[in-house]
């Protein structure tokens, strides 16, 4: 797009031993509104008087400083530097003040030939309760970001941000130049309290150091789950598989059963997909749970998870990295389409040349991450190095996207980052699965399996096989049957017969 995006601010920099670095206005789009200074709708406010499958939201905005129109905005208009808790000051005038706390923010620049650009940048911190405005770091006259450099900036950040979730960064496009790329290792960012929040990256924005890799010049970079830098990511290598089957009930009634291929599957309202990229080294796996209820207003939410896991699929192996930007285009994609129902969805990529895995997550779909812990006879045990959450407004309403009201947005989503490595196993499901085996029981199957040698497709077949029974059996218990006894104060066994989705992906 031609149009530029509205007035920055510029952030001071603490560099050790540089000068403070001028700002400039860069990059060459509209911020999205998300972006843009719009606080993302509230989580956790909602009525308990919704007739749907969740409760309606809080539907007003808040904003913590206005987007702000397109505009042409030149290196040649000055955006004044503000001290920390100062008005927030542009050249299009001053902004009401608003209570602000320092944080400190680190850009590291990988150690890589090539890695350096002399092009500016951009940056926006966005929290669970909003987001701060877009801050400059760098302009053309300075050679900020050189090869294995690490800068630091102080940022104002309101205080109604909330816990930080996601970093956005933009590598500002050069004009009448060659436009060189940049490989970003990472963002750390310092809380007031001396907190260390951790944004991994460890990829290129824009083209490579050989120009082989067109990267996109902005990345959502998210919150990493361990915390702490990795030394030499290594690569890895991820074979995967899938399968879907239906609730019992569904197949006696219609006669139909799952519809599983190679890289993408459904039954009744699950839907799955896995697959690499064509062009790059990026894998991407997914699980979506479409909402039954809708059934009885004649509405086949089983049709919404189906073309969201499409699109997903698609937007992976067009190489679109930004797990983000997967699940937030997919989704504008569904709702613009007119699809009705509403469904939970959890998607991942894996970046198979560093290892790097981020993930997105809404609703009781999920997710582990299985590690080798130490050698055993005949093989190894295993930990549970991460698990998603399982995001519920109530026992058994699951966040959801969806037509209505009441749905939630992508925005209210958990996000992870973290890195895989060598020998772990992804085991993703729908609630048919993770409602019926608990982690050890997910766990001792996989290490079980693996003793034997056997690969992702046995490991799912069995992984289903052993849900299905346990969704079948009335005395068991369940993760199921120990979350109602807990939400409704009765004692309750057995398991829940449900579609049944399952994926797994082994890292070699």
């Amino acid at each position: 797009m031609s149009s530029l995006c509205g007035l920055l601010v510029s952030a001071a920099s603490r560099a050790t031993g540089a000068s403070q670095h001028a700002a400039t206005s860069l990059c060459s789009r509209h911020l999205p509104a998300v972006f843009g200074g719009v606080l993302l709708p509230p989580t956790g406010e909602r009525s308990g008087s919704c007739p749907l499958p969740t409760c309606p939201r809080d539907s007003q905005f808040s904003r913590f400083a206005s987007p702000g129109a397109a505009s042409s905005f030149s290196t040649s208009t000055k955006v004044l530097p503000r001290a920390a808790g100062s008005s927030m000051v542009s050249a299009s005038g001053s902004q009401p003040a608003l209570l602000h706390e320092n944080f400190v923010v680190k850009v590291v620049t990988g150690n890589l030939r090539g890695a350096g650009t002399t092009a500016p940048a951009s940056i926006q911190l966005i929290g669970t309760n909003g987001s701060t405005q877009r801050f400059a770091l760098g302009d053309r006259e300075s050679e900020l970001f050189t090869r294995g450099s690490s800068h630091s900036f102080d940022i104002p950040v309101p205080k109604e941000i909330g816990q930080l979730r996601r970093v956005n960064v933009e590598k500002c496009k050069l004009l009448n130049t060659m436009d060189e790329g940049w490989y970003l290792q990472h963002v750390e960012v310092q809380g007031p309290g001396g907190e260390k929040m951790l944004f991994p990256c460890n990829a290129w924005l824009g083209q490579s150091d050989c120009g082989s890799y067109d990267g996109p010049n902005e990345r959502n970079l998210l919150l990493a789950h361990h915390g702490k830098p990795v030394e030499n990511p290594a690569p890895v290598s991820i074979a995967a598989s899938g399968m879907a089957i239906p609730h019992p009930e569904k197949v006696l009634r219609s006669k139909l059963k799952g519809y599983n291929t190679q890289g993408y599957g459904y039954a009744g309202e699950d839907a799955y997909f896995y697959g690499k990229a064509s062009s790059c080294n990026l894998f991407g796996m997914g699980v979506a749970d479409g909402i039954y209820m809708w059934r009885k207003l004649g509405i086949d939410s089983g049709a919404m998870s189906r073309t969201l896991m499409q699109k997903c699929r698609e937007k992976i192996a067009s190489g679109t990295e930004d797990v983000f930007k997967v699940m937030q285009q997919s989704v504008g994609y569904v709702q613009a389409a007119g699809l009705q129902g509403s469904t939970t969805a959890c998607v991942l990529t894996v970046d198979q040349r560093t290892g790097q895995l981020h993930a997105v997550n809404l609703g009781d779909s999920g997710f582990l991450v299985l590690g080798p812990a130490k050698e055993v006879e005949g093989g190894c045990s295993y930990e549970v190095k991460f698990r998603t959450n399982q995001l519920e407004h109530n026992f058994g309403y699951p966040y959801q996207i969806g037509h209505h009201a009441c749905s939630d947005k992508v925005e209210d989503s958990d996000l992870a980052s973290f890195h895989v490595h060598a020998g772990d196993i992804i085991v993703m499901g729908s609630d048919g699965l993770l409602d019926n085996l608990a982690e050890l029981d997910i766990m001792t199957e996989v290490m079980l399996a693996r003793s034997k040698g056997l690969t992702a497709a046995p490991i799912t077949q069995r992984l289903i096989k052993l849900a299905f029974e346990a969704s079948m059996d009335r005395s068991r218990s369940t993760p199921y049957s120990r979350a109602a006894t807990q939400a409704f104060d009765m004692v309750y066994s057995g398991g829940k017969p449900d579609d049944i989705a399952v994926l797994v992906a082994i890292c070699s």
